[in-house]
């Protein structure tokens, strides 16, 4: 689907990771060029090269592959992207740089979490980008695509490697996960619930707040999520996602101070987040149904899973 008519379009790319409507990617198109937002996986690639085509465009128009985190919904299909995209670059943090020239790392991790099987079906072979090809960008810093000017804000809270991207041709900002994550819906400005998320290990609640308002100050008019889609109504969901990293903050706290280690710690957290979202729910236009709470059900493992962690640390530093 696309965004309302500009003379610069952006294409959400529904990448059908695990399900439709989980993980989205971005194509966005100026005059001959054109750039990738996030390139999930390689079985998301013949997706985002028929995106392409459906366009008018060859691989070879293609100018960047921008990854705006390394987490693999986001980043593993970049070197697969790349074979077919000849003149492409991969725009990422400084510190995203060398996990996408050797990936081993981030695929043993992932292999440990999934095991072999679900990883193979999930992400199958993912390669070393050539790091020839890799361009990191520093805070501010911006550069063109066509006549737009795209602007790189680094944006910690989510992952320490994290950037999204202010598009001056959609007046719209590219958040990958820094902007929370909510389930597709048709209509943009419905205000439903978005969660934070804070998986292990890089939660910081301090830099998730600072990095929400930097995006509010952007200007922007919408913003492009990876998981998903477009949100037109962003002072409001800011707000809502600040209540959240609150929230987490105040979990993370009790989480550290009590008795609990382990799985019981992580039931204990995740309780706490449902209780936390049901109470937003109530407050929302659009309030969660059954099939919202299915779609959440991994974000909340994993919020629960990022927070416990945190709280095991603090735990032992305090002794």
């Amino acid at each position: 689907m696309d965004t309302p008519a500009e003379s610069s379009p952006v294409v959400t790319v529904d990448c059908q990771y695990i399900q439709r409507g989980r993980a989205s990617a971005y194509l966005l198109v100026d005059g001959d060029q054109a750039a990738f937002v996030d390139n999930n996986t390689p079985r998301a690639v013949p997706l985002l090269l028929d995106a392409l085509e459906a366009r008018g465009l060859r691989p070879e128009q293609v100018a960047y592959a921008i990854v705006t985190h390394v987490h693999l919904d986001h980043a593993a299909g970049t070197a697969a992207l790349l074979g077919h995209c000849p003149n492409a670059h991969v725009i990422a943090h400084p510190r995203a740089s060398r996990h996408l020239a050797d990936p081993a790392r981030l695929v043993a991790s992932a292999k440990q979490v999934y095991g072999d099987a679900v990883f193979e079906k999930l992400y199958g072979t993912i390669a070393p980008v050539d790091a020839s090809r890799i361009r990191t960008v520093e805070d501010g810093e911006t550069m063109q695509l066509g006549a737009r000017t795209l602007e790189f804000l680094h944006t910690p809270g989510h992952a320490n490697h994290h950037i999204c991207v202010y598009d001056a041709g959609s007046r719209g900002v590219f958040t990958g996960d820094a902007f929370g994550v909510t389930p597709p819906a048709p209509d943009p400005t419905a205000q439903r619930v978005m969660l934070f998320s804070c998986p292990p290990t890089s939660f910081r609640p301090d830099e998730a707040r600072t990095s929400l308002r930097r995006l509010l100050a952007t200007g922007a008019e919408r913003a492009y999520l990876a998981h998903f889609g477009e949100v037109t109504h962003l002072d409001a969901a800011a707000e809502q996602l600040r209540r959240f990293v609150d929230a987490f903050e105040t979990i993370l706290n009790d989480a550290a101070a009590s008795d609990e280690r382990g799985p019981a710690l992580e039931a204990f957290c995740e309780a706490q987040i449902r209780n936390a979202m049901t109470r937003e729910s109530k407050n929302r236009p659009v309030p969660l149904n059954d099939q919202d709470w299915e779609w959440f059900a991994a974000d909340i493992r994993m919020n629960a899973q990022g927070i416990a962690y945190l709280a095991e640390k603090q735990a032992m530093q305090r002794g």
